[in-house]
């Protein structure tokens, strides 16, 4: 035992001091405690990472539960994101929204779509079209679920003109269509309508009344009288737009039944008058015509000529008198016998779209053989059916655009 003289106490070693703790009985009671503390936690914790097994696998009463498939499912939803959990439960079937306005006649292009909300839709897309089908407005928004009624307003002012609109509910995959609603947007009186034919002489009794289409929806009045008696209409009928537009031709036509027949060598006027939902627009300027059995005059083939370096030439011409269309041929020579001609191609011209001033010019595409020689000629013909001369014929050769001359074929295939 060592003396501390400072303190005047004795000083165990500490190897003593621990053995003597260690024997104490309340720090060995303490100690039980803890352990017992210790065993308690990490049970609960056993029983937590059970709990899976025994929510997801029936128990059984006899042998005990494998729990070696529970630990799979549980790996696998946990790997098993919200959006994969949403998909797979129950899908909800949306109903068709139902739109509210606008619909009918609106006197301006910027207008507020409104339209009542559907159970379970997370979100809407507005689409616009117009009479051609094409999509003028597309635009989507989020849903409020507690929100019964929704309305937009695009920034886009719409043109005169009809229009449809409808509305797309969607939710997680799965959607919905509303019915279309059409509306009319007329934001003032429309145009003049330009006229293109009939005009000047025509070889017809029933003529084509031909125009040209303005925007705005509107509807046609065709009003035909004696030239010399214009407030006395021998026709007048109105027209929706859809029974006179031709969507290829972009240009508005009719061939009606007059109430009476042309009188020949007497001049004829006829104008086209506008109408849409304001009320009804100017008249246009007038074109006179006159049925007459004229044959229609001989044209002049202008070009091609000569050595041409490409197999799509554009066919030239000039005008014909009283003529409406022309018929267009292009021959090439027959080696044997050596006279005759072979037709390799042909087209039909309408007078009032190939025409400029006094000349004309259409193409046929691309001719069936290159490096050829080529004769064509051009008739001119009215809209009585009547046919006028041909023109005198016109010689072209097609060759390498890189090497022209009579051996271009041979220096292409070397």
């Amino acid at each position: 035992m060592n003396f501390n003289p400072l303190r005047k106490k004795y000083i165990l070693p500490v190897h003593k001091l621990l053995h003597k703790k260690r024997d104490d009985p309340m720090i060995r009671r303490k100690s039980l405690q803890m352990k017992l503390a210790i065993a308690t936690v990490v049970g609960m914790i056993m029983l937590l990472f059970a709990a899976p097994c025994f929510a997801q696998t029936p128990l059984k009463n006899s042998g005990q539960e494998d729990c070696a498939s529970c630990s799979t499912n549980a790996s696998s939803l946990q790997s098993l994101d919200d959006t994969d959990i949403l998909n797979s439960s129950i899908s909800l079937d949306l109903e068709a929204p139902e739109l509210v306005s606008p619909s009918g006649i609106q006197k301006s292009g910027k207008l507020t779509y409104t339209w009542k909300g559907v159970s379970g839709s997370q979100s809407y897309c507005l689409e616009v079209r117009n009479d051609q089908n094409n999509v003028v407005i597309k635009q989507c928004y989020s849903a409020l679920p507690t929100k019964k009624t929704y309305s937009k307003t695009p920034s886009k002012n719409l043109a005169s003109g009809i229009y449809t609109w409808s509305i797309l509910c969607k939710n997680r995959g799965h959607s919905q269509s509303s019915d279309p609603m059409e509306f009319t947007i007329c934001k003032s009186l429309p145009g003049k309508a330009t006229l293109v034919s009939p005009k000047d002489n025509i070889g017809s009794k029933n003529p084509i009344f031909t125009w040209m289409p303005l925007d705005g929806g509107i509807r046609y009045r065709l009003t035909v009288a004696k030239a010399g008696s214009p407030d006395t209409p021998i026709f007048d009928k109105i027209y929706d737009v859809e029974d006179v537009l031709s969507n290829t031709d972009q240009t508005c036509s009719v061939g009606p039944v007059l109430s009476q027949d042309l009188e020949e060598a007497v001049y004829y006027r006829w104008w086209i008058q506008t109408i849409n939902c304001m009320g009804e627009g100017p008249r246009s300027y007038f074109k006179d015509f006159r049925y007459k059995t004229v044959i229609p005059g001989k044209p002049n083939p202008l070009s091609p000529s000569g050595l041409i370096s490409t197999n799509s030439p554009t066919f030239t011409w000039t005008a014909a008198s009283a003529a409406t269309g022309y018929n267009l041929e292009v021959y090439i020579r027959n080696k044997s016998p050596a006279d005759d001609f072979i037709l390799v191609d042909e087209g039909w011209f309408d007078a009032s779209k190939v025409t400029k001033g006094y000349r004309c010019s259409g193409s046929l595409g691309s001719l069936p053989d290159d490096d050829s020689v080529y004769f064509w000629r051009v008739q001119a013909s009215n809209d009585g059916g009547i046919e006028g001369p041909w023109s005198s014929w016109r010689y072209f050769e097609t060759v390498c655009a890189f090497k022209p001359g009579k051996n271009a074929k041979k220096a292409r295939m070397g």
